[in-house]
Order: structure tokens, then sequence, then C-alpha cells
């Protein structure tokens, strides 16, 4: 799933981290489908998220990606290591990339983050350029409406190495996602998501999955 921590952003504007800003974490279940050439498929996903601040920075680990972050003006900066079978950017390769991400902090607690990532190793060499998006933008009730997406482009080293289509320019899409998403709380500890959206990307065999997605899923938040 992708749900970016609030508490970094929180965490982020501030000039030093201070000393009692407590660790989070959480732990979400959901089942994801999306359209293919044959109709759809769907996939269970489990999701952990946490965040150990410290003076200094904070170490995160989320969506298959660890590393630490920083406060930077206007939001904040972070380097990690993105495991590829499990990030939800990744193309399906067993392998680890080193990521560097600088983010915006958007209303709302939202953020807005684009990054660089390249392959650590020399099998499946490649770069990628990726960015996230978790925007909420309305409230009503009790129910929270927002955007939630992600996108990378691959060089050429990257495409040929998964066996993706290649139009022989420098960058290309990988993937693209976008999902209007409603979060409703069930108790203190627990919420629902439910979303739909659209999904595209690059498959081995220079084919491609285009189409829609949804998603439906509860979350379990130890910090509430």
């Amino acid at each position: 799933m992708r749900i970016l921590l609030p508490l970094c952003l929180a965490l982020a504007a501030l000039p030093c981290l201070a000393d009692d800003n407590a660790p989070s974490l959480s732990i979400s279940n959901a089942v994801a489908t999306h359209q293919t050439n044959s109709g759809s498929s769907s996939q269970w996903q489990v999701g952990v998220e946490a965040l150990y601040p410290t003076r200094y920075g904070a170490a995160y680990w989320q969506d298959g990606e660890g590393g630490w972050l920083v406060p930077a003006p206007a939001g904040w900066a972070a380097l990690g290591v993105a495991f590829e079978p499990i990030w939800s950017l990744g193309g399906h390769a067993s392998q680890s990339l080193g990521v560097a991400r600088y983010g915006f902090d958007l209303p709302r607690d939202g953020s807005l983050s684009f990054g660089y990532a390249a392959r650590i190793g020399n099998s499946n060499p490649g770069h990628l350029m990726v960015a996230d998006l978790d925007a909420p933008f309305a409230q009503i009730g009790r129910h929270t409406l927002s955007l939630w997406g992600w996108a990378s482009l691959a060089d050429r080293q990257r495409r040929q190495s998964l066996d993706q289509a290649d139009n022989g320019t420098a960058w290309q899409l990988e993937q693209a996602n976008l999902l209007l998403v409603v979060s409703h709380p069930l108790t203190a500890h627990w919420s629902l998501q439910a979303g739909a959206g659209s999904h595209w990307q690059a498959d081995a065999g220079g084919r491609r999955t285009a189409g829609w997605q949804t998603l439906f899923g509860v979350t379990w938040d130890a910090s509430k």
C-alpha cells in the first residue's frame, strides 16, 4: 500500500528533532486488484512502516525502502536502500537499489517526493527516476479523501536488462499509478482504506499492463 508516513513530515519541519518524538509503527493489509490483458489480477499486500526519530534525523522503513531522513528546506531529504521485490516502484527483479529522495510538504500532512535510484551490484544494472505523492485534500465527516500516486522513469540500461520495450530515448516511463483513496477510522488504532484509479506498467518481453486498479485494506497504527 502507498501510505506515506505523516510523522516524517512533522519531523522534517523541525530544525532539530526533539527528544520527545516517539517512534511510530503501522502495519497494513490490503487486497490490490489491477486490470490485465486477460481480465484482472489480485494480490494480497502486507506493509510495515516504522520511524525511529533522533535529534539528528530519523531512521525509516516504508514500502520496501529503508534508510535515514533529515529536515530540509520546505520538506525533507532521505538516503536509503529499496528492496525491489517488495518495493512498489520495483520491476519484479530480485535486486536492491540505492535511493536518494527530496520531499516537499503539502497541506494536510501531505507529501510530494522525487528521487533517483541506482542498482546495487552488477546484476540487472540500470537507474530510475521516481516520484511519490500522498495528498489528502478533503475531510467529509470522519472520511479523509486523498490522492496517492507513484511513478518511475527507467534509463535504457535498465530497460534492456529487464527486457522492457525500448523506444531509444534516454528515459522512458516504467510505471505510473494514481489512486483516489477514502480512509475511515474504525477504532483508535484501526482504519479502513478503499481506493480506485489507474495503473500502467512496462513488463518483460516488450509488453505492458494498463487499465484500472482498486485497493481495499485495513491499517493498524500503534502511535494513535
